[in-house]
């Protein structure tokens, strides 16, 4: 089997991508069953390329390679990928899409206000019903990046700069203190959660990323009915956007004990330190066990 790992891109989240890439491309190298090649590039100039492999596996993050865009270009070329398809990649990088389905089928979210930049100017909401604190963060962006916790007022406008270099659709979401869960969800299977201990008090972008910068608990420390409630409301929020393959649900915990749905990934960190490893691990799933999945589901095999 002919198998192009797609990696980098040009998403802010490029260097991440290429850690995914190289960690998938090691892991599976020697399988003398499977002959990999690392591609980056512009889509559109190696579509011949494409076109030579029986499976794309997608190594991209945020961006065109998560959002839908390079998953519709695929299908339209009859290529196949790993991950979910171009309508459920749409809705999960859509943060206030997502959390609208979530509502509508009662699934805790912090509560939020959009604000849409036109041309550099925007419409504040009433200042009346933003609360502090409060999270600042573009819609269609991951790993944090551009992301704030405003603390008043005062920090709002310079949060809101920040964000908008990621994105002309910018969440002002009620910040829940507590703790960062995550679920990963393998084909039909709903992996265990990890509780997440960043240094910062905040999972940003180098507390994921820097080694030491984080604790994690796997699976995470909760009562049983609890676990089973979040890891439910993982796998409903997977099928309601559509999802396939692989995923990582991420959800807030406030320290009465109830949970509340942030965002899912439909191409998460998929590095053999990354967290959808990590969970699979816990249950007997190696590395690269977990990549031949993923390629077992995308061709259609189990």
């Amino acid at each position: 089997m002919k198998i192009g790992i797609l990696y980098g891109g040009q998403s802010a989240e490029r260097e991440v991508s290429f850690s995914t890439g190289k960690a998938v491309f090691e892991a599976i190298i020697d399988d003398n069953k499977v002959e990999m090649i690392l591609l980056d590039g512009e889509i559109s100039l190696i579509l011949n390329k494409l076109k030579e492999f029986d499976l794309i596996f997608l190594a991209l993050h945020g961006g065109e390679g998560e959002n839908g865009i390079i998953q519709q270009f695929l299908e339209n070329h009859n290529i196949l990928y790993t991950g979910s398809d171009p309508i459920a990649s749409r809705l999960a990088m859509d943060k206030s899409a997502s959390k609208k389905i979530a509502l509508k089928n009662d699934i805790l979210t912090p509560s939020w206000h959009e604000i849409q930049i036109q041309h550099g100017n925007y419409e504040m909401p009433d200042r009346r019903e933003i609360k502090y604190p409060n999270v600042v963060k573009p819609n269609e962006e991951g790993s944090t990046m551009g992301l704030s916790i405003v603390k008043d007022v005062s920090q709002l406008q310079a949060a809101i700069d920040l964000a908008a270099n990621y994105s002309n659709y910018i969440l002002l979401e009620e910040y829940i203190p507590g703790t960062e869960l995550t679920v990963g969800i393998l084909g039909d299977n709903i992996l265990p959660i990890i509780e997440i201990f960043p240094n910062h008090g905040l999972f940003d972008f180098e507390c994921k990323y820097t080694k030491g910068m984080t604790n994690y608990h796997c699976p995470a420390d909760l009562p049983p009915v609890l676990t089973r409630e979040i890891q439910k409301a993982a796998y409903s929020i997977f099928t309601l956007l559509g999802c396939r393959h692989y995923a990582r649900v991420d959800f807030r915990m406030s320290p009465d004990n109830n949970f509340y749905f942030l965002e899912l990934n439909t191409l998460p960190g998929f590095t053999d330190t990354s967290l959808l490893p990590m969970s699979a691990k816990e249950i007997g799933l190696s590395y690269k066990d977990l990549v031949n999945k993923v390629i077992l589901y995308a061709t259609g095999e189990k």
